[in-house]
């Protein structure tokens, strides 16, 4: 594999947001998307399932995240099987929540944020779906389905059809799937080829969609590549959020091994980009101040 670029092992790990209010965030990652508490006290709440922390709430932001924020879009948890996102649509049906769903055709997705504007996703990959995309020639991007039609990949999504899904016995689980896993993050941005020279030529990922007329720049590993993904939707309306509000504190990839972090810190020092070693641990930010942790895999 070539050096400059991660390996398909890469994957996300923890992701660290700050909240105004840690219980009542918890009605909504854990009574309705069916987190399990890992770990609590005043100042942070870690969330997660099977033992394993996928979220971490940090008490102390004094506003929400304003919308058309520059900073995080969404988090989003990926379940293994369609059942395991029926049973969340149903729990978020009977929570009162609002919330929105999608057909992307390379997945179905569930949306809802938490009291301190954290958007979520939960998400179901369908890759078997999915045959081809197309880019014109004025950057328009069309997803190509295995029976040739075209889609936007911003479908909505029959809600009710997946939720026939549970079973005829109508029981809901009440808990996550224990092999959810955190599968991409998607933040709002002003200048995305910059973010993408960071995270393409510096960090590592491979590139996927990248496109203006789209509105989205994106980038993920040969196995995964919608990892880490930036939207210019709100374009000339977005603003930088106030620095007590809600929002991402921080986001973690874990690498495969020592020597991929070490490849990693070389090229940061290569670019004079401030990073921070902490024993197996690196700090950074991106060009657009989005904080991030690089660390092994079960160090």
């Amino acid at each position: 594999m070539d050096e400059g670029l991660l390996s398909p092992m890469t994957r996300l790990g923890p992701v660290h947001l700050r909240v105004t209010d840690v219980p009542a965030a918890l009605n909504v990652w854990c009574d309705t998307l069916g987190l399990a508490p890992l770990g609590e006290d005043v100042a942070q709440a870690e969330l997660g399932v099977g033992g394993r922390t996928l979220i971490v709430l940090h008490a102390g932001a004094q506003l929400p995240l304003p919308q058309k924020s520059r900073d995080l879009f969404h988090v989003a948890i990926h379940v293994t099987s369609r059942r395991d996102l029926a049973h969340t649509a149903a729990r978020l049906k009977a929570s009162g929540l609002r919330y929105s769903a999608q057909d992307h055709l390379v997945s179905e997705s569930l949306y809802v944020s938490d009291p301190s504007g954290n958007g979520i996703e939960i998400c179901f990959d369908t890759p078997e779906r999915f045959l081809r995309r197309e880019v014109s020639p004025d950057g328009r991007v069309a997803l190509i389905a295995i029976d040739g039609s075209a889609h936007s990949g911003l479908e909505p999504l029959d809600v009710q059809g997946l939720v026939r899904d549970v079973g005829n016995s109508g029981h809901v689980e009440q808990r996550m799937a224990q092999d959810a896993f955190i599968g991409h993050i998607h933040m709002r941005a002003r200048a995305p080829e910059m973010l993408m020279k960071f995270y393409l030529g510096v960090l590592g990922f491979r590139p996927h969609i990248q496109s203006r007329t789209f509105g989205m720049f994106d980038c993920g590993t040969e196995r995964r590549p919608h990892m880490v993904a930036f939207n210019i939707w709100a374009r000339d309306e977005l603003r930088e959020p106030p620095p007590d509000a809600a929002g991402l504190d921080h986001f973690t990839v874990e690498l495969g091994s020592a020597q991929e972090l070490a490849a990693v810190e070389r090229r940061l020092e290569a670019a004079d980009v401030p990073e921070k070693r902490d024993g197996s641990v690196i700090s950074t930010a991106d060009p657009e101040g989005n904080r991030l942790r690089l660390v092994v895999q079960g160090g």
